[in-house]
């Protein structure tokens, strides 16, 4: 997709170059130091390792030919879990593993039988499933033994740009502690978790996340910076870097991110909520996600739109349906993760009446989207003590005016809408100018009107249908 100038480059400056490696489309642009799109493309992720590098490269490429100038910076980011393994040559053994297709169901059980969900959490801060990438070692070891033993080392998705623009596999610390055998206070690996997959640290990316340019694609030396976990990217270009701060980063999975000033301690155990270090390397993060929140609504615009009629995936509800519908969505295509995990918990519609119809069932399924970021906010606030104020609201979906309607007036407090739609890939390209040190501005935001009529009947409907049916 060809992106259109939208700002002269700045030549004080020069200008900073993001990529964003995500479950669904990979994105990749052009931006000037203040954060504003000089040239932008976006296509599908591809399945095959190969095919995500070069679709990277060549949208880096025609990115910089139509911003007229090569970056000063390049930032990466992308999905946290997944990943493939290199050879010594840097080349992938096997097709990328990703997070939403994980192998290693029976693998995450044997770890969690034999090291225990709970001492994994306090180590590494992550909640063992079956895409943590040390099941998916796990997994390897007992199915592809002579990958494990061929792989020069495991990278994920930024990492792997990253590689083929560096020469050398680098991670952040941010990824690294999604791999559920990072040490989280020590900021190191664990080996004792490591070697119940057959993995080496020598097998693993360094965390090392500014490299240097050696693939001829850019000049020789350019920095390249794996900027870290894209949530995280996202939110910190929005705004959330402060204690109490908070972002509902939407997009395949929703996720809302709470910054804290300290690691999360027992309380936080059990709910679902994974812990790690902020993209600034001195904050921490809360983290719940929401698993399938825009593909349930992009399944229920499918399954209700008239296929005669050319509607956007997502854009089925009409903003003219009366709202609160009184409908209770449970939105849960693939379990629920987060605050009250139940991995068997399924999607259920309640409150149908004759009256019903498929715009009505829309919108609903659009509030019970809201009702469930709304439950993941206030259960991080009263983890950390902290009062819910405001809350960075970006994404993809955010173009979806019904949908962010719905959430200005469920949410308790005002939401902060980011302009910028690729705020992951912007904010990549804005930490690369962090890492050679630029000034990293936030994005900019609108506030959306808030009806106070509505947001009561929302309180009305949110305390006593939804939490009863979900608690």
């Amino acid at each position: 997709m060809n992106g259109r100038r939208q700002a002269p480059p700045d030549s004080t400056g020069g200008l900073l170059a993001g990529i964003d490696v995500g479950t669904t489309n990979t994105k990749v642009g052009m931006y000037t130091p203040t954060g504003i799109p000089v040239a932008q493309r976006k296509r599908p992720t591809p399945v095959d390792a190969d095919d995500i590098v070069a679709d990277a490269l060549r949208d880096l490429g025609s990115c910089m030919e139509q911003a007229g100038a090569p970056p000063i910076a390049v930032g990466i980011t992308g999905m946290a879990e997944g990943g493939v393994g290199l050879d010594a040559e840097l080349r992938p053994l096997h097709r990328f593993l990703r997070w939403s297709q994980p192998p290693a169901v029976d693998e995450a059980r044997w770890l969690a039988h034999h090291v225990g969900a709970a001492a994994l959490w306090r180590t590494t801060g992550v909640n063992l499933a079956a895409k943590t990438p040390l099941a998916t070692w796990l997994w390897l070891r007992g199915n592809r033994p002579d990958t494990v033993a061929r792989m020069r080392v495991w990278v994920g998705a930024a990492d792997l740009v990253a590689t083929a623009l560096c020469g050398r596999p680098l991670t952040d610390q941010t990824l690294a502690g999604r791999s559920g055998a990072f040490d989280q206070l020590s900021g190191r690996y664990d080996e004792d978790l490591l070697s119940l997959a057959g993995i080496r640290i020598a097998q693993l990316p360094e965390v090392d996340p500014v490299g240097s340019a050696t693939d001829g694609l850019l000049p020789g030396g350019t920095p390249v910076v794996v900027t870290g976990h894209d949530h995280l990217v996202a939110a910190y270009a929005a705004g959330a870097r402060g204690h109490g701060d908070v972002a509902d980063s939407m997009g395949t999975a929703e996720a809302v991110v709470t910054v804290t000033d300290q690691p999360c301690d027992a309380s936080v155990s059990g709910s679902g909520s994974s812990w790690n270090r902020h993209v600034d390397g001195r904050h921490w993060v809360m983290v719940s996600g929401f698993p399938g929140s825009g593909q349930l609504v992009d399944w229920t615009s499918a399954l209700l739109a008239n296929p005669e009629v050319d509607r956007r995936p997502g854009y089925l509800a009409d903003p003219t349906t009366a709202r609160p519908t009184g409908i209770i969505v449970l939105p849960y295509l693939y379990g629920r993760a987060a605050p009250a995990p139940q991995g068997d918990l399924r999607l259920s519609v309640h409150g149908l009446t004759a009256d019903t119809g498929p715009a009505d069932i829309a919108v609903a399924v659009l509030e019970g989207a809201c009702y469930q970021a709304r439950w993941m906010a206030e259960t991080h606030a009263s983890h950390g003590n902290a009062a819910l104020d405001s809350v960075y609201v970006l994404g993809g979906p955010t173009r979806n005016r019904t949908w962010m309607a719905i959430k200005a007036d469920v949410m308790p407090c005002p939401i902060r809408l980011i302009r910028t739609a690729e705020a992951a890939c912007a904010g990549a390209a804005l930490l690369a100018g962090r890492a050679i040190g630029l000034c990293t501005p936030v994005l900019d935001a609108d506030e959306p009107a808030r009806d106070g009529d509505r947001a009561q009947r929302y309180e009305a409907l949110y305390r006593g249908s939804f939490l009863p049916k979900v608690t």
